[in-house]
């Protein structure tokens, strides 16, 4: 089969492959959609995986075309799949923090993943809940997103945001479109993006934010409070990788507010000199969130089914796998938000 294969630091190559076995319980799963993550740029940037040479992708969907016989009920079906796999016995899983999980291990990440014609789908994903049938109202290019939306699902449960909240993101990059998407379906009555591209600043408008920012243009904590009289964002998610972003994130929320660092920062650039009296004397609650436990990306994925978020116009970009390194190049230059590849 065919497979965007990753043999190390800026070395992926689209090559011939064995196609994955059943030589213990599982499913084998023909991909249908699968789509780009920053995750697996990071991997291609850095050769950081933990598993040498690996094929990527672990935003995906497609049917399932074999199993072992206690899954046999899944050939045939239109499924998507939580890459993250987790033990389902530890203190983290028994009390439904599934992503804290010591045991945990991804598709594509951990073992070959999406990036090409097929896949294997371990029996343990099967017992702990991470494999769903997709809706027919669903495509399988959106089923493919519900992975890295319902992580930003995720994040938007742990900031407790509501109806009638102001909600500022830092980022309108993929993940934070998305948010801005949940945001707006979860009754927020001001979505404002701060962003210092202009193209991202732009679709950002496109996609229903309220106002945008560009923070190398004007003083953000000043617009902020000019846009909100003087309140400050209730809830203000970090969707970028970037120290400064995280600081601006203190200064735009407002007195008794959340602040989530959704996005990781680069490894070796992870201290960061933050004005904790910040924290202090507004009474700010500040998290990290990432990935998702099966019971949000099950919500996520009825959110999406019951038109409730409209992913659609998240993928900008799509390719078949024999173009694989073109979608790999092209989600590279950012010059759109999901790139998603039909094998």
């Amino acid at each position: 089969m065919l497979a965007l294969k990753l043999h190390g630091k800026e070395n992926l190559k689209l090559e011939k492959v064995a196609e994955p076995s059943l030589e213990e319980p599982g499913a084998l799963l023909k991909v249908k959609a699968t789509s780009i993550c920053a995750t697996d740029i990071k991997a291609y940037t850095t050769g950081a995986r933990t598993k040498i040479p690996i094929i990527l992708g672990h935003e995906f969907s497609g049917e399932i075309i074999e199993a072992s016989k206690e899954y046999k009920d899944f050939v045939g079906k239109r499924v998507v799949v939580n890459p993250n796999i987790f033990c389902g016995k530890c203190e983290y899983c028994l009390r439904g923090e599934h992503v804290l999980c010591p045991n945990r291990y991804a598709i594509g990440i951990d073992v070959d993943g999406s990036f090409a014609e097929y896949v294997k789908i371990p029996d343990q994903a099967f017992k702990v809940g991470c494999v769903y049938e997709i809706p027919e109202t669903l495509s399988f290019e959106e089923a493919s997103l519900i992975e890295p939306l319902s992580a930003c699902f995720r994040g938007q449960r742990k900031l407790e945001i509501k109806a009638g909240d102001i909600v500022a993101i830092i980022g309108a990059g993929p993940i934070g479109m998305m948010h801005l998407k949940l945001a707006k379906a979860a009754g927020a009555s001001k979505v404002i993006v701060s962003e210092i591209d202009e193209r991202r600043c732009k679709i950002a408008e496109e996609l229903g934010a309220d106002h945008i920012i560009n923070p190398a243009k004007e003083d953000v904590e000043k617009k902020i409070l000019e846009l909100t009289n003087g309140h400050g964002a209730d809830a203000v998610i970090v969707a970028v990788g970037v120290a400064a972003a995280q600081k601006d994130a203190l200064r735009m929320v407002a007195k008794g507010g959340r602040v989530n660092f959704f996005a990781g920062l680069p490894k070796g650039k992870e201290e960061v000199p933050l004005n904790t009296n910040l924290i202090h004397y507004k009474q700010i609650v500040v998290l990290g969130t990432s990935m998702q436990t099966p019971y949000e990306f099950k919500k996520t994925l009825d959110l999406v089914a019951a038109g409730v978020v409209d992913i659609k116009p998240i993928i900008t970009h799509r390719f078949s796998l024999q173009n694989g390194l073109e979608a790999f190049n092209t989600a590279l230059k950012a010059e759109g938000l999901k790139v998603v590849i039909t094998p």
